[in-house]
C-alpha cells in the first residue's frame, strides 16, 4: 500500500495538479478511425441484421413478399458477402481519400459517408418504407451514428476491435453451416430415406396449371385440344365432374398435397403453408420415395410458400439456387441497389452474361428437368411432381411450338376474348404434346409400366362467362371444373368413367391408397 501510495505521490492526478495551481495535462484525443476499417465492420453488422430481418420474416412473422419469393436459398452467407464487400469497397475508397485529400476534416466528412451508407444498408431490407421514409431515416440515422462515434473515439476504437472477430467468426460459421446444409439437402433427404418395400410403384403427379376442363378433347371440347390425352385416359381412369377446392394456385396446391380444405390450411396471400398437416410427399418419403418437384408457376407454387415440405428437390425459380456473382449482389437491399442502377449494370453486363428473372419454363424445360432427375434414382421409387404453366395468361406457346387455332382461322378474331381463346387451346395443345413426350420416354426408360400416372388441373380460367375473365375471382364452373384422370396398368381399371363428384384434394389418398 505504501508503495502504491508512494508512487500516486509522484504523479499527481488531474484534480491535485488544478487545486495546486498547476495547469492540466493535455491529453491528445484518439483520432477516429478509418473509413477503410469502419466501412467492413459496418459490413459485418450490416449483415447481420439483414440475416436475423430474412430468418424473423420466414420463421417469426410468417409473412411472405414478392423479394421473399426471389430470396435465394444461400442467403445466409451471400448477404453477408454481399454487405461486407460493398461497404468495405466504400471504406477502402474514402479511406484512400481521407489518406491523401489536403484538409483536417476529410476524414470526418469521410466517416460520415460510410456511417450513412451504413444505415442505408440497414435500412432497405424493411419493407413498405417509403422512399422519403428512407431517405430520412438513412440521412438522420447516419448523422447520429456519425456524431456518436466522432464524439466517443475510444468507446469506438474499443467496440470495433472486440466485435469484429467475434461478428466475423459468427458470421463465417453460420454461413459456412447453410452452405453445406442447402448444398447437400437434396443427398441428405435422400441418404436419410428407409429402405422401400419391393416392387413399390413409381407415382407421377401432374399438374396442367389453369386448365378447364371443357377446354380439352377427352372432356367434349369441339376443337381437339388434347388427343393425346384422350387416348391415355381410355388406358385409365377418368373423373368427369372433378373440382378444385381454390379456383387459384396457391391454396389449391395446399389442398393438394395435403388432402385437407384450404380453410383447414394456412397457405393464403402473403402466408406460407405451415407444418401442421402432413404432406403427400412426406408420407411416400416415410415409404422410401425418393421426390422432387419441377415447378413453372415459381410465383404461387414457389417454395418459399411451403409447398417444398417433403419434397428432396423442389425447383421453382432457377436463381433461387444458383452461386454467381449476380446471385450474390442480388441477396442483400444494398446489392439489388448496385445492380439496379445504370452503372452496375454496366459493369455486370460487361463482365459476364446477365440472367433472365422474367422468364416462362415452358413445359419442355420441365420434361427435361424431370427426366434427368428420374434418370438418377436408380433402385429407388420415385415420386415426382410437375407443374406445367403454359396455359396460364398471357396463353403463349414457346417459340417454334405449332399455333393451329390463333393461326389457322378463317377470319380475324371477333373480339378480344375469341382470340385469347384461341392462344390458350394452342397452348392446351402443346401441353397434351410435351405430356405426350415425357410419358414415352419414361416408356422407353422401361418405367411406365410401374408407375402410378394421375393428371389434373389447380384451377380452370374463366373467358367471358358471367363477363368474368381469368381466374380467382368466382366460384364458377369454368374455375373450378378441372380434368382428372389416373393410369396405372397394376391397379387401375382401363376404360372406366366416373361421373360422381369428386375433389383434386383426395388425390393424396387416392395415391396412398394405390401404392
Amino acid at each position: 500500500m505504501a508503495d502504491l501510495v508512494q508512487g500516486r505521490a509522484t504523479r499527481p492526478s488531474r484534480f491535485t495538479r488544478i487545486v495546486a495551481g498547476e495547469p492540466p495535462i493535455d491529453r491528445p484525443a484518439p483520432s477516429p478511425l478509418s473509413p477503410a476499417v469502419l466501412g467492413p465492420w459496418f459490413g459485418l453488422v450490416a449483415a447481420l441484421w439483414e440475416v436475423s430481418f430474412v430468418v424473423g420474416s420466414r420463421w417469426i412473422t410468417g409473412e411472405i413478399t414478392y423479394e421473399t419469393l426471389t430470396t435465394n436459398w444461400h442467403y445466409a452467407w451471400m448477404i453477408p458477402a454481399c454487405n461486407v464487400g460493398l461497404l468495405g469497397i466504400s471504406g477502402l475508397i474514402l479511406g484512400v481519400m481521407a489518406r491523401w485529400l489536403p484538409g483536417r476534416r476529410t476524414v470526418s466528412h469521410c466517416n460520415l459517408l460510410i456511417c450513412v451508407l451504413a444505415v442505408y444498408a440497414v435500412v432497405l431490407p424493411v419493407a413498405r418504407l417509403h422512399k422519403f421514409a428512407v431517405l430520412a431515416f438513412t440521412l438522420g440515422g447516419g448523422w447520429r451514428l456519425f456524431s456518436w462515434m466522432n464524439g466517443s473515439r475510444a468507446l469506438t476504437r474499443r467496440l470495433v476491435a472486440i466485435s469484429w472477430p467475434v461478428l466475423l467468426v459468427l458470421l463465417i460459421s453460420t454461413s459456412f453451416v447453410h452452405y453445406i446444409r442447402v448444398s447437400g439437402a437434396e443427398n441428405a433427404a435422400l441418404g436419410a430415406l428407409p429402405p422401400a418395400s419391393p416392387g413399390t410403384p413409381n407415382v407421377l403427379l401432374v399438374v396442367l396449371d389453369t386448365v378447364r376442363a371443357d377446354a380439352m378433347s377427352l372432356y367434349g371440347s369441339n376443337r381437339d385440344t388434347t388427343p393425346n390425352l384422350a387416348r391415355l385416359a381410355a388406358q385409365g381412369v377418368l373423373f368427369t365432374q372433378a373440382r378444385t377446392p381454390a379456383p387459384w394456385t396457391l391454396p389449391a396446391h395446399a389442398s393438394l398435397f395435403t388432402g385437407r380444405w384450404p380453410h383447414e390450411l394456412s397457405a393464403n396471400v402473403g402466408h406460407p403453408l405451415d407444418r401442421s398437416e402432413l404432406t403427400l410427399a412426406e408420407h411416400l418419403s416415410a415409404r422410401g420415395y425418393a421426390s422432387a418437384a419441377f415447378v413453372a408457376n415459381t410465383h404461387n407454387g414457389n417454395a418459399w410458400y411451403g409447398l417444398d415440405r417433403g419434397f428432396a428437390r423442389y425447383e421453382d425459380l432457377y436463381e433461387n439456387t444458383a452461386v454467381n456473382a449476380v446471385e450474390i449482389l442480388r441477396s442483400s437491399g444494398l446489392g439489388r441497389k448496385v445492380l439496379l442502377s445504370k452503372l452496375g449494370q454496366r459493369v455486370i453486363k460487361s463482365l459476364m452474361t446477365m440472367p433472365r428473372y422474367r422468364y416462362r419454363k415452358s413445359a419442355e424445360m420441365i420434361n427435361r428437368d424431370a427426366m434427368a432427375w428420374i434418370r438418377g434414382q436408380k433402385g429407388r421409387p420415385f415420386f415426382a411432381f410437375l407443374n406445367y404453366y403454359d396455359a396460364h395468361d398471357p396463353y403463349t406457346v414457346p417459340s417454334g411450338a405449332p399455333r393451329p387455332f390463333a393461326t389457322g382461322r378463317a377470319k380475324p378474331p371477333s373480339s378480344v376474348i375469341e382470340g385469347a381463346r384461341d392462344d390458350y387451346d394452342d397452348c392446351l395443345q402443346y401441353l397434351d404434346d410435351q405430356v405426350d413426350r415425357l410419358l414415352q420416354q419414361l416408356d422407353r426408360d422401361g418405367l411406365l409400366a410401374n408407375t402410378i400416372v394421375a393428371i389434373t388441373s389447380d384451377h380452370g380460367e374463366g373467358f367471358g362467362e358471367h363477363d368474368l375473365a381469368g381466374h380467382g375471382i368466382s366460384l364458377y364452373r369454368p374455375e373450378l371444373h378441372v380434368p382428372l384422370l389416373f393410369v396405372y396398368p397394376k391397379g387401375v381399371p382401363s376404360g372406366k368413367v366416373v361421373s360422381q363428384p369428386v375433389s383434386i384434394r383426395e388425390i393424396p389418398a387416392t395415391i396412398a391408397d394405390l401404392i
